[in-house]
């Protein structure tokens, strides 16, 4: 897993879904923790400290959590009881851009090659020299 390829598939997917400034940041923080863990395959994270840490309310962080489940970029097994924390899987990014159609790469040409667009004064009454005083 890179995390670069995890934070540019986070945009990549804002840009579309809009995500609000608290589901955005409880993703970078479970990034966070993931990194500063070594990338276990599941994290482990109390609701009441994740919201704490986040600085977001527990209702709050169930809605965004559900909100980033939705998206594609995480998964969680809720805690329930005492003692018993919340399981976070940061998923990797599924590049299927062909089949995805919420995804779009960035470099769409759509410009076609064949017509000039560059006429620089031709067709406006200019006589065309090429000199930058035209």
């Amino acid at each position: 897993m890179n995390l670069f390829e995890l934070i540019n598939n986070f945009w990549r997917l804002d840009e579309q879904l809009n995500f609000t400034g608290n589901e955005t940041r409880l993703y970078f923080f479970l990034l966070h923790v993931a990194n500063r863990s070594r990338w276990p395959e599941w994290i482990e994270y109390a609701d009441k400290r994740l919201a704490a840490n986040a600085n977001i309310s527990l209702q709050v962080l169930k809605s965004a959590r559900g909100q980033l489940k939705e998206a594609g970029l995480l998964n969680y097994v809720p805690g329930g009881g005492f003692r018993v924390k919340t399981k976070y899987q940061i998923l990797t990014p599924r590049y299927a851009l062909r089949s995805d159609p919420r995804l779009t790469p960035y470099n769409i040409n759509t410009k076609d090659k064949n017509i000039n667009t560059k006429t620089n004064g031709k067709g406006k009454g200019f006589v065309h020299t090429g000199s930058d005083f035209d």
